[in-house]
């Protein structure tokens, strides 16, 4: 709880600061942003997901996918676990984007031209290959493993294309979000053993697969690529 603490308050800070510096730099000049960026790259759970779990066949029907959800902005269930909009969404409006797509809607290049959201509703942060091993039962088949390896899929789709020649120039012209992770491995563990020292017990793994997870190897030209995390829930 102490952490979750501190994770929202880590978040409050987070959004304070970015209200303060769109306050700064849109002031009705003509100037939006310093740089110029192509797409949104964004990762996470149901707190980003804008759509990828109303797709995928473990969570395809969901509450999601039915009012109240998406009845104050939407009008309409729009893939997200929310009345309306979700932080990625104020985001991608603030640099002047279109939507990036959900990994599970896209195919091609252009599908994923202005970036790729991977996260979904329910995905762990550790595998549920792992959780299962340590006795906890998950719903979701994703983690953040898979949405790492999503993003290799979208790079090599970019890279053979003629929007980009390279790695280098798709992260260079990206933002890249990192969402909350973390919470439904808790939860998940909470409900399979119903105590707090498995959920706990987990925490330095989720810890460890979330940091590496911002240094993602893309094997375009074999490279590093560090993804700089906007937000985790488990700093």
């Amino acid at each position: 709880m102490e952490q979750l603490s501190r994770a929202l308050v880590a978040l409050l800070a987070l959004v304070a600061a970015a209200e303060a510096a769109a306050a700064a730099d849109f002031d009705g000049g003509d100037d939006v942003l310093p740089f110029h960026y192509d797409r949104v790259f964004s990762f996470g759970d149901s707190l980003t997901d804008t759509g990828n779990a109303a797709i995928l066949p473990a969570t395809a029907g969901g509450p999601f996918s039915r009012a109240p959800y998406g009845e104050t902005y939407f009008h309409h269930p729009s893939g997200r676990a929310s009345d309306g909009r979700l932080i990625i969404d104020f985001i991608v409006e603030s640099l002047g984007l279109p939507q990036p797509t959900p990994y599970l809607a896209g195919e091609t290049a252009e599908d994923f031209r202005h970036g790729a959201n991977f996260a979904v509703g329910g995905a762990t942060a550790l595998d549920p290959a792992f959780l299962k091993s340590k006795g906890v039962t998950t719903f979701v088949p994703v983690s953040l493993s898979n949405e790492t390896t999503w993003l290799n899929n979208v790079f090599h789709l970019l890279a053979s294309s003629a929007y980009e020649q390279s790695n280098t120039n798709i992260m260079a012209s990206s933002v890249v979000y990192f969402g909350e992770i973390g919470v439904n491995d808790y939860i998940f563990a909470l409900f399979s053993n119903r105590t707090a020292e498995l959920a706990v017990s987990l925490v330095p793994d989720i810890v460890a697969v979330t940091r590496s997870a911002l240094t993602v190897k893309t094997d375009l030209h074999d490279s590093i690529n560090t993804l700089t995390s906007s937000f985790t829930s488990n700093q």
